[in-house]
């Protein structure tokens, strides 16, 4: 048995050194808590390229089906315009900040699931820590990416895909046409390919 005063500092230096907790550099959202209750963090789920945490390309377009997965956030479902067409979309919040945006593979069958998922938010990394926000020089791996310009909606992007992530994609805000090495982050998108 340890007296009360030194399991304070086990339990403190326990947590320290990450048991139980979260490991370094791994984001964390907090869990509302009722009033007298001690605040829990849960690690915000990574994006890899099988998917979002537990959601992949299998996963229904459904707002409920996506709430059970990510109970850490506020999920909403809603519909944007794009070129004249209305199309449904999922959006995924902490607070009032929006973090995700989830986009169907066939708008009229949800069961089709997930087309495409974009992170916008710094607290949710992807393989080697890679977040929004990050510049080109701080990027792990950036020199063996596969790099295109983008057009249409991703004019003024460089988008890059990662070697070992195929179905992940940096887009980089460009300024002045060309990457430099602070050049940043702007959005990472895991499509179902």
């Amino acid at each position: 048995m340890i007296p009360g005063k030194h399991l304070a500092t086990v339990l403190a230096l326990l947590l320290g050194f990450g048991c139980g907790g979260p490991s370094q550099g791994e984001a964390t959202q907090p869990t509302p808590t009722s009033p007298g209750e001690v605040l829990v963090q849960t690690p915000s789920p990574q994006l890899t390229n099988a998917g979002w945490g537990e959601i992949s390309g299998d996963t229904p377009f459904e707002g409920d089906r996506i709430q059970d997965k990510l109970s850490q956030y506020r999920v909403e479902t809603g519909v944007i315009s794009r070129e004249g067409l209305s199309y449904p979309v999922i959006e995924v919040f902490e607070g009032d900040t929006r973090v995700a945006q989830l986009d169907p593979k066939d708008p009229n069958r949800p069961e089709e699931g997930i087309l495409r998922i974009t992170l916008e938010d710094s607290s949710i990394a992807g393989p080697d820590g890679v977040r929004v926000g990050m510049t080109w020089g701080e990027t792990p791996g950036r020199e063996q990416f596969n790099c295109f310009s983008g057009e249409g909606p991703t004019t003024g992007y460089l988008i890059c895909t990662p070697p070992n992530a195929p179905q992940l994609q940096y887009l980089y805000r460009l300024t002045g046409g060309e990457v430099g090495d602070r050049t940043p982050i702007d959005r990472l998108i895991w499509l179902n390919i």
